[in-house]
């Protein structure tokens, strides 16, 4: 079902897609979300992606060798890049807006959230997100960083730290950068 039927299927919503990935539940999709997948993405379980209508061309950009684990979400209005070999846990969620206005004048109107008010989200390669994170609108994870179970992150993250809580504070600098065998 799913090499035949799922997966095509997924293909075909994107705008590119590279090779050899997988998934194994088809993806939920609502909005005009533009999504770029790279080489050896892997999608471990149900995977939601939700777009507005504030600007013509969202982006989701998930480059090379990442995995998406299972029940995580991305809320993206503008931009979401998750760069090379991240690992993303389950229950994450990934929003570059809080959905809806500040002003209660304007969320009682049922009015969108201002364009000022949506800020791209930067993961950057070798990070890791634990189980039921939230990575806020205009964050940037640095490179290697690691994000706590179920924390809550809603300021930059510098490369290669530890942070957790909510909100998410950095408890270990400069943890050391993995030594990778050479091929």
């Amino acid at each position: 079902m799913t090499f035949f039927y799922r997966e095509p299927l997924f293909r075909g919503r994107c705008e590119s897609m590279g090779r050899r990935f997988t998934l194994s539940k088809m993806p939920f999709i609502v909005g005009h979300t533009e999504i770029h997948i790279g080489d050896d993405v892997k999608f471990f379980g149900k995977v939601d992606i939700f777009s507005g209508r504030i600007f013509d061309h969202p982006k989701l950009i998930i480059h090379n060798r990442v995995g998406i684990g299972h029940n995580v979400a991305f809320t993206v209005n503008k931009e979401i890049v998750i760069e090379d070999d991240v690992s993303v846990s389950s229950g994450v969620r990934f929003m570059d807006t809080d959905s809806h206005p500040r002003d209660a004048a304007d969320r009682i109107a049922n009015l969108p959230p201002g364009p000022e008010e949506i800020r791209p989200v930067r993961i950057c390669k070798n990070a890791w997100i634990g189980g039921g994170a939230c990575i806020m609108k205009g964050v940037t994870i640095g490179e290697g960083a690691i994000i706590g179970v179920n924390s809550v992150v809603v300021t930059d993250i510098p490369p290669y730290c530890v942070a957790m809580g909510n909100p998410a504070r950095v408890v270990v600098k400069n943890i050391q950068e993995p030594v990778r065998p050479k091929a």
